[in-house]
C-alpha cells in the first residue's frame, strides 16, 4: 500500500486482516466451541453460540461488532487443541484462546456498554479509544522514534467535548502522519474531510504568507504513468492486461520482460481494459467489494494470468521482472510469481503480532514451489516505490538463489494493516506486525536493498522524474544494467 496523502479521500483498507473468508464444511462439532474467545494480538474476540459467532474488535473501553454468521463458514481452516483455536489465512495464521467470559463494554446489559454507546459522537472518548488501539497494538513506537507518552500529552489537550469533527479529523490525522510510516492512515466521511481540508487551508494562509511565486507547478507524475512509458520503449509490441497492472514481452536477445504494478486487481471480474485507469479500478472496488471471496477471486484471477504469461516467455533465456511502480496490495500475490521461479517448498520469512508487551507465536512463512519452475536468471527491478506485499515478495526473493535485485531500497512498510473502526464509523489502520528475514533482520523502515544499486532518490515524485529523463537519453538505468549483467 502506498504512503497516505493528507486528507486523501476515503483512505482505502484495501488490506483488510480477513479472519472469516474460508470454505465452508461442516466437519466441526459446533457445541464443542460454544463460549468466548479471545485473539492473540490484532485485539478480538469471538463468542459462539450453537454454532453462531459474533467477532468484535475490542479495547480496554470500546466493543465495536466486526460480522456475525456460521462457525462452518471456516471450513478446514479452522483446528482446535484444548482451549486453542487456530485459524489459517492466507500465508497468515491467527489463535483465540478461551476466555471465561466477554468483556464487560461488550456486554449489552452492562453500564459500560450503555456509556459506550452514549458516547459513540463524543470526540474525547473517540480520540482514546484510537489512541488504546494504538498503544495496545502498534509494533513500531521504538523503530519510528515515537515516544508514546509524549505524543498523548501533546495531542490530548487539543481535544474537548466541544471539539467539532473537522477539528477532530485534523488533530488525529496531524498525530497519525508524525509516525512517518505509510500503513498507517485515518479516513472519515466527504463532508469530514472537505471540512477538515477548508480548516487546515484557512490556518495555513493565516500562519504564512500566500506564494507569489510566477513559477508554473511541474506536472505531477503518477506511477502507472511512468510505467507505461517504459513498457512503451521496451516492449512496444508486448502484451497488456488488467489494464496494465501486468505487461510483458521480450527485449532483445531473447530476455523476458514482465512488469507488475499493483499486487491486486487481479480477479477475473471481466473489466474492459479500454477503461480510464480511475474509471478501471473504481468498477474494480465495486466487483470486489460485492464478491464472495474477493481474495479467493485474486489469487485465481493472478494464477491464471501467471500460467499464460509463464508460458509465454518460457523460452527466454533471462528474465526481468519490474515491480519499481508497485505500491502493494496482497502478499500472496507477489508470492505467486516467485512460485513460478522456485522449484521447491521453502521457508522465506517469519512474522509476528504485536501481543502485550512481546509478540504471538512466530508464524514460519513457506513460499510455494512448482516443479517446472523457471531455474534461468531472474532480475528483481525493486525501488523506493516498492512497497508493502511487494516488499514482501522482495523479502522472500532473498531465498531464491536465481533472483538478482536492481534498483535501491524499497519503502520500508511490511506490517499487514490492522484496521479498526472508530466508534463515530471513522476507519483508521495502524502497523501491528513484525517481518523478519531468516537471519532474524527486520526491514521495516529500512526497505530491502539491491544487489546493484542504482541511485533512485526517496522521494516520489524526484524518482519518477528520474526514471522519465533516463528514457529521454540513455535509457532506463535498471533494465540497462540487468541487459548488461545478462550479457
Amino acid at each position: 500500500m502506498k504512503k497516505s496523502q493528507f486528507f486523501k479521500s476515503g483512505f482505502a483498507f484495501l488490506f483488510i486482516i480477513a479472519l472469516l473468508s474460508c470454505e465452508p464444511s461442516d466437519k466441526k462439532d459446533p457445541q464443542s466451541l460454544d463460549g468466548v474467545w479471545k485473539s492473540l494480538g490484532y485485539g478480538r474476540v469471538v463468542n459462539i453460540e450453537e454454532g453462531e459467532y459474533t467477532l468484535a474488535d475490542v479495547t480496554a473501553i470500546s466493543c465495536m461488532p466486526l460480522m456475525e454468521g456460521n462457525i462452518s463458514d471456516f471450513g478446514d481452516k479452522l483446528k482446535v487443541r484444548n482451549d486453542t483455536i487456530t485459524l489459517e489465512d492466507g500465508i497468515n495464521v491467527y489463535y483465540f484462546v478461551k476466555v471465561e467470559d466477554a468483556p464487560a463494554v461488550c456486554q449489552n446489559d452492562s453500564p459500560e456498554y450503555a456509556e459506550a454507546q452514549a458516547r459513540a459522537n463524543d470526540p474525547e472518548y473517540n480520540f482514546e479509544v484510537l489512541w488504546e488501539t494504538f498503544k495496545d497494538h502498534y509494533a513500531y513506537f521504538e523503530l519510528r522514534n515515537v515516544d508514546p507518552e509524549e505524543m498523548y500529552a501533546e495531542y490530548r489537550p487539543k481535544i474537548t467535548a466541544e471539539t467539532t469533527d473537522a477539528e477532530l479529523f485534523l488533530v488525529l490525522n496531524e498525530m497519525l502522519e508524525s509516525f512517518d510510516d505509510g500503513h498507517i492512515g485515518l479516513g472519515a466521511s466527504d463532508e469530514v474531510e472537505e471540512a477538515a481540508m477548508k480548516l487546515y487551508e484557512a490556518k495555513q494562509a493565516a500562519q504564512s504568507e500566500e506564494d507569489v511565486s510566477d513559477e508554473k507547478p511541474k506536472k505531477r507524475l503518477r506511477n502507472y504513468e511512468v510505467a507505461a512509458e517504459v513498457a512503451k520503449k521496451y516492449i512496444p509490441e508486448g502484451t497488456y492486461i488488467k489494464n496494465g497492472n501486468l505487461r510483458w514481452g521480450k527485449l532483445k536477445n531473447n530476455i523476458g520482460y514482465l512488469q507488475m504494478n499493483q499486487m491486486m486487481g487481479m480477479a477475473n471480474y471481466g473489466i474492459s481494459d479500454t477503461l480510464s485507469y480511475r474509471d478501471h479500478w473504481m468498477a474494480y472496488f465495486e466487483k470486489s467489494e460485492n464478491a464472495e471471496n474477493d481474495n479467493e477471486d485474486e489469487l485465481n484471477g493472478v494464477n491464471s494470468s501467471l500460467d499464460f504469461i509463464m508460458k509465454d516467455i518460457a523460452d527466454t533465456d533471462a528474465l526481468i521482472i519490474d515491480v519499481r511502480f508497485n505500491g502493494g496490495g496482497q502478499d500472496e500475490v507477489g508470492m505467486a510469481v516467485l512460485e513460478r521461479l522456485n522449484i521447491e517448498d521453502k521457508v522465506v520469512f517469519t512474522k509476528k503480532g504485536k501481543l502485550e508487551e512481546g509478540f504471538t507465536p512466530l508464524n514460519h512463512v513457506v513460499q510455494k514451489g512448482s516443479e517446472n519452475a523457471y531455474s534461468k536468471p531472474v532480475y528483481l527491478l525493486i525501488g523506493p516505490e516498492s512497497a508493502s506485499a511487494t516488499e514482501i515478495m522482495a523479502l522472500s526473493s532473498l531465498s531464491l538463489p536465481n533472483v538478482t535485485r536492481i534498483g535501491s531500497k524499497t519503502e520500508g512498510v511490511f506490517s499487514d494493516i490492522l484496521d479498526r473502526v472508530l466508534p463515530n464509523g471513522w476507519e483508521f489502520g495502524l502497523s501491528s506486525e513484525v517481518y523478519l528475514d531468516l537471519k532474524g533482520n527486520n526491514y521495516e523502515g529500512v526497505g530491502i536493498s539491491p544487489d546493484v544499486e542504482i541511485g533512485y532518490e526517496r522521494d516520489t515524485q524526484m524518482f519518477l522524474n528520474q526514471v522519465v529523463n533516463g528514457l529521454n537519453s540513455e535509457g532506463d538505468k535498471a533494465i540497462e544494467k540487468a541487459l548488461e549483467l545478462i550479457n
